[in-house]
């Protein structure tokens, strides 16, 4: 999945389970077994990726919370997405 912008909404997927541990949130597919580790900013992503929120709400919201550039995460929230979406941990949504 390519197509992510700025004004893509995205939701977790239902089979992923989240645990948090240590500052790092850590998400098992129970549908293949594989565990995957989002660290810092990226568990922070995760957490805001509600389904209801554009990405560029999210990168608001972390610029105030990170204190940076809001292109920056912008650049960056699409980037760490579109390697969601191509896990299938995370769904487009209308």
């Amino acid at each position: 999945m390519n197509n992510l912008t700025l004004t893509s909404h995205l939701k977790h997927q239902e089979r992923i389970l989240m645990q948090e541990a240590a500052g790092t949130v850590v998400l098992l597919d129970l549908d293949g077994g594989q565990y995957y580790a989002l660290d810092g900013t990226a568990g922070r992503a995760w957490d805001l990726c509600d389904g209801h929120r554009e990405v560029s709400e999210i990168a608001g919201i972390m610029g105030r919370e990170y204190d940076a550039p809001a292109g920056n995460i912008e650049h960056d929230l699409i980037e760490l997405f579109t390697e969601l979406a191509n896990e299938n941990l995370v769904d487009a949504i209308a």
